[in-house]
Order: C-alpha cells, then sequence, then structure tokens
C-alpha cells in the first residue's frame, strides 16, 4: 500500500512506496539527477519521494550558512555536498540529505565528481530539517552508511546526534565544530527567521569570535 502523508503546509508531501527494487530506485535517481527536487530515500524496497517546503528550504539554508560561517571562523576546513545521493546496493540503502557536510575526511573526497561509498567515506555531517512527520527510519539508513554525526531540526529545535556502536546517541556538544551546542544552535536558527541575514550573520560572527578569544 503507498502512504501519503499530508502535513499542514500543502506545498509539501511524503509519498512510501513499498515493492520498489533497487533498480528502479536508480532508473528515479538518473532521471533527477540534474533536479534539487524531489528526494528520495530508499530502504530494502521501500521508496520514500519527498517535497521540500519554501519554510524546509529557509530553515536548511540557514542551517548550511551557520555551519560555513562557523567553520571559517574557527579556521576548520570543511566542503559542503548539499543533498548529494548516496548510496550502497549492497546494503539496500539509499539517501539525499537536506544539507551535508565533509570535515576530517575532506581531503579524501575532494576533486572527486562520484562518490563510491564502498570506498569513500559518508559525510562526516548530515543535516535533516523534519519539521514534518517522518515516515522511513532515516537514523538507521545513516548508521548502516556510517555517518559520524547527525543534526536534526523538528522546528523547535535542533538535536545532535553521535554515532556510536552502530546506534545514534543524543549529545549537546558537535564533535565536528567546536563549541557548537544544540541550544546555541537551536537559539540561531530561531533568529534566522526573525532577523535580517545580515544582522544574524554579524551575530554569528560575533559569538564564534568571542569563543575563540574565551
Amino acid at each position: 500500500m503507498t502512504t501519503l502523508l499530508a502535513p499542514p503546509d500543502v506545498h509539501e508531501s511524503k509519498v512510501v512506496l513499498p515493492n520498489i527494487r533497487w533498480e528502479t530506485y536508480e532508473r528515479l535517481l538518473a532521471d533527477l539527477e540534474d533536479c534539487s527536487a524531489p528526494r528520495l530515500t530508499y530502504d530494502r524496497g521501500r521508496l520514500e519521494i519527498m517535497s521540500p517546503t519554501p519554510k524546509h528550504e529557509n530553515l536548511n539554508r540557514a542551517v548550511e550558512i551557520l555551519v560555513n560561517v562557523l567553520a571559517e571562523e574557527f579556521g576548520i576546513n570543511s566542503r559542503g555536498l548539499g543533498s548529494t545521493t548516496f548510496r550502497r546496493e549492497d546494503l539496500e540503502r539509499g539517501f539525499e540529505p537536506d544539507s551535508c557536510f565533509y570535515f576530517q575526511n575532506e581531503p579524501l573526497i575532494r576533486g572527486k565528481e562520484r562518490l563510491d561509498l564502498t570506498v569513500d567515506p559518508p559525510p562526516d555531517l548530515v543535516i535533516e530539517i523534519d519539521i514534518t512527520s517522518p515516515s522511513l527510519d532515516k537514523f538507521s539508513i545513516f548508521a548502516q552508511l556510517g555517518v559520524p554525526e547527525v543534526w536534526r531540526y523538528d522546528g523547535t529545535a535542533l538535536t545532535i546526534f553521535h554515532l556510536e556502536a552502530g546506534s545514534y546517541i543524543e549529545r549537546q556538544e558537535s564533535d565536528v565544530l567546536p563549541f557548537a551546542t544544540s541550544a546555541v544552535l537551536t537559539d540561531f536558527l530561531t533568529e534566522s527567521l526573525i532577523i535580517s541575514r545580515l544582522e544574524w550573520l554579524r551575530k554569528v560572527r560575533g559569538w564564534a569570535r568571542k569563543q575563540r578569544k574565551a
């Protein structure tokens, strides 16, 4: 049976299709290769198709900017790969994050046009904006593919998860960005929606510079 999740914003929908072959999933990825939406998640025969809303993408862009600014201010090399498709046929799992970043593993993927997760590392950080009811268990997919850190924003709070012994454990602090805590990141995301972008960027940079001097 097909499951359709209809959240409050009618422009966003999630459709979950059962009994989808891996070959069908790969054909869809090829057909949608140059499209930013919809986003596909595959888990052993179940395929989720999600179309993001402006609110979703506004928050997603804010998190991307936040990560980039903090990495720059703290002198950390990073590379964002947006909603790149990550998949492994042998595990029958694949996902397209809202955003993702490489930090310590960035030199290993630098310059590559295609990534193969059987030899290349997964992103060091995956970001998920879940402001509607989740359907597929993406955390099990992230864990199977070895993503070490996930940030999940549910429209109210940002939570940090670290992969430990094959499962995600909630933590207050990020491993990839110093001084970044769930509380700090949540406050910055809330402010990104209510003040001008320039004012917001000044606050983010000002906070980062204070941490460096502390």
